[in-house]
């Protein structure tokens, strides 16, 4: 068994009696938190940071659990999770100064959910059912490589994670398994300018353009937030359009992360070497019509060096070069348009005559930059 760690997401399919049962262990996880928190501030004081200790935090359990006897019909381990969690977010709040200090989960705000633990000589999945403490069995809906993965006597659980977003129960596996085949390296490099969606959010040195959007996604929200204006708020026309809107959200963020997932494992797959101008962060492609929806640029970025790493650790991975005058440097001559202007799309070197088209010169020269030892990061 390898110990490298995942993360899995799989569909349940609950009965209306199971779906009581998860929505109080929901409630009964966020309370315990809650009183934990709140046990913690009358001991030392509402603006203390300081880190509690286990033994502590143990003795705060114990107490809500005699002061809230209905906890101990839920689940034991996912009210110690509730514990760590809490203990955890002291602990983050120190580490980094972008982690603030613990608060109230609330219920509006905080999706609801539980975990819970796993024995080392328990399987909790047998074929497409999942086993829960207090729950028992549910049936889930996942890809085949999934389900194969999940019942491999190979596969290592940790625990499981039960969360509700509105429309359907989900279940996030942590388990530990053996790590994917590396890829054979291609010996291929490319070099990616980046700008607006409109002309490509993505253009490559071999005349690839990439184009995104989520503008009809956007349209739809829109359009069912108009008609949830004319309805009483908590009527059941009202209820059911929010059902419809909560999809379309869920389509929207679904589409992102698997064109994310999909392109980045494709150029990974492609190239050993994938080159981009420093100043990426700086960059806003919007694709989202109306609404302005930013594309997550820095997100695609991890998710290329993680697979680099993932699949092709000896290759050179991602690499970010100085972005002045790309675009305006004639890859042919290196002859620099100083009177180019940012809407002119197609132009003409006036030293060699070439006809160059702005966004492809200027990922050709990030790569040759990159070729000539101008790369200032290296994966």
């Amino acid at each position: 068994m390898g110990d490298f760690i995942r993360g899995l997401i799989v569909k349940l399919h609950v009965t209306p009696e199971q779906e009581v049962e998860f929505k109080k262990n929901y409630g009964c996880t966020r309370k315990t938190y809650n009183e934990l928190l709140n046990k913690y501030k009358a001991e030392h004081g509402e603006d203390s940071t300081e880190i509690p200790t286990q033994k502590e935090l143990n003795q705060f359990l114990k107490e809500t659990k005699k002061e809230l006897p209905y906890l101990n019909d839920t689940e034991s381990t996912s009210l110690q999770q509730a514990r760590d969690d809490l203990h955890k977010s002291f602990k983050n709040c120190h580490k980094s100064k972008r982690h603030n200090p613990p608060v109230y989960h609330s219920k509006k705000k905080t999706r609801p959910s539980f975990r819970q633990t796993v024995r080392k000589d328990k399987r909790p999945v047998e074929k497409n059912t999942l086993t829960l403490r207090k729950h028992g069995k549910v049936t889930f809906s996942t890809s085949i490589e999934y389900l194969d993965l999940l019942n491999s006597p190979d596969t290592k659980f940790n625990n499981i994670t039960v969360y509700y977003d509105g429309l359907n129960h989900y279940a996030s596996f942590n388990i530990e398994t053996n790590p994917p085949e590396h890829l054979e390296l291609t010996e291929k490099y490319i070099g990616c300018d980046i700008n607006s969606n409109k002309n490509g959010w993505l253009v490559t040195s071999e005349m690839q353009k990439e184009f995104f959007d989520v503008d009809h996604e956007n349209q739809m929200i829109k359009h069912i937030n108009k008609l949830m204006s004319r309805c009483r708020k908590g009527s059941r026309r009202w209820k059911k359009l929010q059902k419809r809107l909560l999809k379309w959200y869920n389509k929207r963020t679904n589409r992102l992360k698997d064109y994310i997932e999909k392109l980045t494992f494709q150029l990974v797959q492609e190239y050993d070497t994938i080159v981009f101008e420093k100043n990426y962060a700086n960059i806003k492609i919007l694709i989202g019509g109306e609404q302005n929806m930013i594309f997550p640029l820095s997100r695609f970025i991890q998710r290329l060096k993680d697979k680099f790493l993932l699949y092709k650790p000896e290759a050179d991975g991602v690499q970010f070069v100085k972005s002045h005058n790309t675009s305006r440097t004639c890859h042919h001559c290196g002859h620099i348009n100083k009177e180019l202007k940012v809407k002119k799309r197609n132009w003409k070197c006036p030293k060699c005559g070439k006809i160059l088209d702005r966004d492809i010169n200027a990922a050709i020269n990030i790569l040759n930059r990159w070729f000539n030892g101008d790369s200032l990061k290296k994966h």
